[in-house]
């Protein structure tokens, strides 16, 4: 297993992922399961995390002998695992388990081909039960081509792997030994070898193996005629399978993926309905914005197009009384009808000009209070009262 298992009323803790099934209690697989699927469908989850959870839902169809689902949920932890930086960890991790599966199926001429993509100095990248399983295959592959010292070999080191990081798995592996031993007519090293390995696998209560050496047992027995405890043999392996009944395990496991993709795919119905209902405001609002926008500024351009209408009539009236008034002589003065000497004409001109008295002098070199001298007696003859009526 690639992670504990909470104990307890782990329920609690994934309660968006649960239901009732049949009204059990949940299985420890079943918790297996709802755990992987918690991370896997977790936005925070690190793609090494989502990679171990695939490769635990594996490890537990093929503990089942699910081998369909166990290859899925493989190829779905190389495909994330492969965005790690554990490539080649993980490669050597899914060409091993790739290997086991085609060994567990019996498909032997995928096993051979599979055994030179494997490099021996990368199974360091391996655990210890991926590890004692791989030399087990390889000592299997060996005994049947009838290398029985290669074999022995193998099956040696893969006990040697288990005992210190993973006993529990030792039966797997004294069950090749009476393989071996079988082949060789070791009847005492047969029967040693099935000892050994029922001891381990009731010592640690795993029902599979137990199945497994008793059906070893029963086959041997058959094979060098004593029936009597052959027959003895197979009915343990039939009340034992009764109860194990590894195929409901793995329907309860599949009812329980599918219940959860249900549950997915519901909230993901329920989260799009809320997007959209979002969405729907948004655009509403932004029509309605947009409308009053366009309103406003129709308003505005309106009434500066009013305004531009009232300026330039106001601009015509203008013009209108200002020539209206020089044609009727009010503001407009005609010099030639006045005796103005030449300075006086000058001085006039330059104040037309808007020049002031200072501006003027300097034009005509003569000093400020002699233009100022000029200006009166121009306004005398003139009778105006300032020089804004020139």
């Amino acid at each position: 297993m690639l992670f504990p298992i909470q104990s307890g009323n782990s329920q609690n803790k994934f309660q968006d992922d649960q239901y009732h099934l049949a009204e059990e209690e949940l299985t420890a697989e079943d918790q297996r399961i709802l755990k992987c699927e918690h991370i896997i469908y977790n936005p925070e989850s690190s793609n090494k995390d989502i990679y171990n959870a695939y490769l635990e839902k594996y490890i537990i169809y093929k503990g089942l002998f699910n081998y369909t689902q166990a290859i899925e949920n493989l190829e779905l932890a190389r495909n994330v695992g492969l965005l790690t930086n554990d490539k080649e960890k993980v490669e050597t991790r899914y060409k091993v388990e790739r290997l086991l599966v085609h060994f567990d199926l019996l498909e032997f001429d995928k096993v051979i081909e599979m055994m030179p993509t494997i490099s021996e100095s990368n199974i360091k990248y391996l655990d210890v039960e991926t590890q004692g399983f791989y030399y087990s295959a390889l000592a299997y592959m060996d005994i049947r081509q009838e290398n029985y010292v290669e074999g022995d070999q193998y099956l040696n080191k893969a006990l040697k792997i288990l005992e210190k990081g993973a006993p529990k798995h030792l039966p797997l592996v004294y069950r090749k030994k009476i393989s071996l031993y079988k082949k060789q007519g070791l009847h005492d090293k047969v029967i040693e070898s099935f000892d050994k390995g029922l001891y381990y696998a009731e010592k640690y209560k795993v029902d599979i193996y137990i199945i497994a050496m008793y059906d070893d047992i029963s086959f041997y027995y058959s094979e060098i005629g004593d029936f009597e405890k052959a027959l003895e043999a197979t009915r343990e392996v039939g009340k034992l399978a009764t109860k194990f009944n590894g195929n409901n395990k793995s329907g309860r496991l599949q009812l329980l993926e599918k219940k959860l993709l249900e549950q997915r795919r519901n909230r993901e119905n329920e989260n799009q309905n809320k997007i959209r209902k979002i969405y729907g405001v948004l655009i509403t609002t932004l029509v309605i914005t947009l409308s009053l926008l366009f309103y406003f500024y129709s308003i505005a351009k309106r009434k500066r197009k009013i305004a531009e209408l009232e300026i330039n009539s106001i601009r015509s009236d203008l013009e209108r009384v200002t020539q209206e008034l020089n044609e009727s002589g009010q503001n407009k003065i005609n010099l030639n009808n006045y005796d103005l000497t030449d300075r006086q004409n000058q001085i006039i001109a330059l104040v037309k000009q808007g020049k002031t008295n200072k501006e003027i002098g300097a034009d005509l070199f003569i000093s400020e209070n002699t233009v100022k001298y000029h200006l009166k007696i121009i306004y005398d003859i003139l009778k105006i009262g300032s020089r804004t009526d020139l």
